[in-house]
């Protein structure tokens, strides 16, 4: 709680429509200072594990999306099922929603996870991404648009659902 207060991390909680199947519980902490983070922890300066690399990387794409929506009625989720599916981020805003799942790898083709595919097909979003290192591409599934995403272009394309 102080280390939110503070600025320190920030707790975002799981994205529900249905309790029952879905995981309302154990929300995920993201760092605000991924340095400060690092020198806790006695990493500063190498990450070593690439699970390590992993986490980083995706606290980074949370700190690019919490810069999107800051001035938005837009919220921040993660989605997990009692089933273990799980999408690292949901963008809600009103009855628009946008999974986005993030891979800390160079994809050279379309690998979709089969817990992104499963919120497509129980949601139906217009839209959603694979933020990854720099494969760009997009494709149809059902009538949901998937966007391939280079991490960096998050720097001036907005995922925030219209409100």
């Amino acid at each position: 709680m102080y280390s939110q207060k503070t600025f320190l991390l920030d707790i975002i909680s799981p994205y529900a429509r249905n309790v029952r199947k879905e995981i309302t519980k154990s929300p995920v902490p993201y760092f605000w200072d991924l340095g400060l983070r690092n020198y806790a922890l006695g990493i500063f300066g190498h990450l070593g594990s690439p699970s390590e690399c992993g986490f980083v990387f995706e606290n980074l794409i949370f700190l690019l999306l919490k810069e999107q929506i800051k001035l938005r009625a837009t919220k921040l989720n993660f989605w997990r099922t009692k089933d273990k599916a799980e999408v690292d981020f949901v963008l809600e805003s009103g009855r628009n929603v946008v999974p986005i799942e993030v891979k800390y790898k160079s994809l050279k083709k379309e690998e979709i996870p089969r817990s992104l595919r499963s919120f497509i097909e129980k949601y139906s979003p217009d839209k959603a991404y694979i933020v990854n290192l720099d494969y760009s591409n997009t494709l149809k599934i059902n009538e949901t648009t998937l966007f391939f995403l280079p991490y960096y272009e998050l720097l001036y394309k907005k995922l925030v659902p219209p409100e």
